[in-house]
């Protein structure tokens, strides 16, 4: 009975410990895991380069985005006020008819509003389009436009857009983050310029002047004897020097 006793005794000790001791094991394996992570070959075995890359996108504020917005809608708003009791734009293969309404109208809008610039892009606008541009637009980009689009000429506000020089088409990636227009305004490059263009009077509604920051993305500028119509030419302007 004694040694029955003594054994009895032996085993609930050891059953006792085993718990405790697994316990231990498993929680000294719990705490080498993280360590042999941090032990594993980093993603960028390369000290010298970055692990990610970031790129900043330019953006709009909610003001100056909702001004711009305000001002394209009230241009939108005179035009539709001014065509009244003019012949009404149908579909027509005499260009005639349609150059006489265009030049119609655009009479009519420029007694209206006058030739002022920033009439729609407002500074605020311009900074922030100019420096959207300059991330977005890249050299490929540029290229682009400089191809597709007319040699660079003497723009200035409520003029004629000549039917002798071409009208460059946007590159989709710019039109994807430039605000929505209404129907007729398109946005238009000439040459490094950004023109608010409205197809419908065939003028130039508003511009800015150097919105593509580059400085050997031109090829021969245009002769400035080129027609130039509908306002006395102004000064040059040239991006300031550094």
């Amino acid at each position: 009975m004694p040694f029955d006793n003594l054994r009895a005794g032996l085993v609930h000790k050891m059953h006792g410990k085993r718990p405790m001791r697994l316990r231990n094991l498993a929680m000294g394996v719990c705490l080498a895991l993280p360590l042999a992570a941090t032990a594993q070959t980093p993603a960028n075995p390369d000290r010298t380069q970055p692990d990610f890359t970031m790129t900043v996108q330019g953006t709009f504020d909610a003001g100056t985005l909702a001004e711009f917005n305000r001002r394209v809608q009230d241009y939108a708003a005179l035009r539709s006020r001014l065509e009244v009791g003019l012949p009404p734009l149908v579909v027509t293969t005499n260009a005639d008819d349609i150059e006489t309404f265009e030049h119609r109208l655009a009479e009519r809008i420029r007694h209206a509003r006058g030739s002022r610039r920033s009439q729609v892009f407002v500074p605020a606008m311009e900074g922030q389009l100019k420096r959207l541009l300059s991330v977005q637009a890249d050299p490929a980009t540029v290229a682009a436009i400089m191809d597709d689009g007319p040699s660079e000429f003497d723009v200035d506000v409520n003029d004629t857009y000549s039917k002798k020089r071409s009208l460059g088409t946007m590159p989709p990636k710019l039109l994807m983050i430039l605000p929505e227009l209404v129907p007729d305004l398109q946005y238009r490059f000439v040459g490094r310029h950004l023109i608010l263009y409205d197809g419908r009077a065939n003028i130039i509604v508003d511009e800015i002047p150097y919105a593509l920051q580059c400085r050997d993305c031109l090829g021969e500028p245009e002769d400035e004897d080129d027609e130039h119509v509908d306002g006395d030419r102004r000064e040059d302007i040239r991006p300031p020097t550094r």
